[in-house]
């Protein structure tokens, strides 16, 4: 791998898609699987740039990861029904192609792919997609041969137990020795090890996830709306609400419309003497950005609880 694709890589893995597209547009020569990795990070943007993933797409050879990622875009442009079926036929095809030595084997991001996709399509099919990526990160371990691909089904893993609330499993699978005998000491691995120490804690892993953050934030194309929103969730865990303040305001100047950024500046609000309308602005542009997002299905969950709790209370005294 050169050092330009290394480069390029190492972006979209630590989540700065933008600087991460950049530089691609400045490599002399990207291979298929370098563009294939391009695709994915205009599809990562918020909100996804699937026009643009396409015509990348329509360019290269329509190896399986090819159709893989393609169905993946097509999904995301509101294609449902047709994307899943390609890609329930393309991973019946598949079989164990992907799993073998190199860099461009064909068919190591169907399987990324499929359980992104299948984790997308909700609770129906999250289960079948979690094992599809369990499976597929044991049986890369099993090849003695990881690549940005199998690193990358092991972040999503890894990203999935978390939102599941199940973050221990996210920590045994990224510690565990089977594991670091593979990744060893990459950036990638920190990166999500810092995810989880976020949602375990206690106090010194808060810290040591806001080191990692700040060093990526220091690298070269480092400073994505990912990274920011890392470094303001770790300083905000440990009571530094002014400093996570400033990193999630320089991640909303950087995207107005992310998700993340959003989310946290609502949170931070009352913490950082903002009025409540302050949080009704961010929540309400949160609203527009991402209709589904996590924090707004627990606050419509926590208001429907206290309506249905006050409906059995009529007061003791009628005026």
């Amino acid at each position: 791998m050169d050092s330009e694709t290394h480069y390029v890589i190492t972006l979209i893995q630590q989540g700065s898609y933008r600087s991460a597209l950049a530089a691609y547009a400045e490599h002399p020569a990207p291979s298929t699987t370098l563009s294939l990795y391009a695709a994915r990070a205009h599809l990562a943007l918020t909100p996804p740039a699937t026009d643009a993933a396409l015509q990348l797409l329509s360019t290269l050879p329509q190896t399986l990861d090819t159709r893989a990622v393609t169905s993946l875009a097509q999904y995301l442009a509101g294609e449902g029904e047709q994307a899943v079926g390609d890609l329930e036929e393309l991973l019946a095809e598949l079989g164990e192609q992907g799993l073998e030595e190199g860099d461009d084997v064909e068919g190591r991001m169907v399987r990324g792919v499929v359980g992104t996709v299948w984790i997308l399509e909700g609770e129906d099919r999250r289960e079948e997609g979690v094992e599809i990526l369990r499976e597929a990160v044991e049986l890369g371990k099993d090849q003695e041969w990881w690549v940005a691909s199998d690193l990358a089904r092991l972040g999503l893993l890894s990203h999935l137990y978390i939102s599941l609330n199940l973050p221990h499993l996210s920590t045994q699978l990224l510690t565990s020795a089977d594991t670091t005998a593979f990744t060893s000491d990459s950036l990638l691995s920190q990166l999500l090890i810092a995810r989880s120490n976020l949602a375990t804690g206690p106090t010194d892993k808060y810290q040591n996830a806001y080191y990692t953050f700040e060093e990526i934030k220091g690298m070269q194309g480092g400073r994505g709306e990912g990274v920011l929103a890392g470094v303001s969730v770790a300083q905000a865990l440990q009571g530094r609400w002014e400093e996570a303040r400033d990193a999630t305001n320089e991640a909303l100047e950087m995207n107005p419309s992310h998700p993340t950024s959003l989310a946290n500046a609502a949170a931070l609000a009352a913490h950082t003497g903002k009025p409540d309308s302050a949080a009704v602005e961010h929540l309400r542009a949160l609203g527009a950005a991402d209709p589904s997002h996590p924090l707004l299905a627990d606050l419509a969950a926590k208001s429907s609880f206290f309506d249905e709790a006050a409906s059995r209370f009529s007061p003791s005294v009628v005026a």
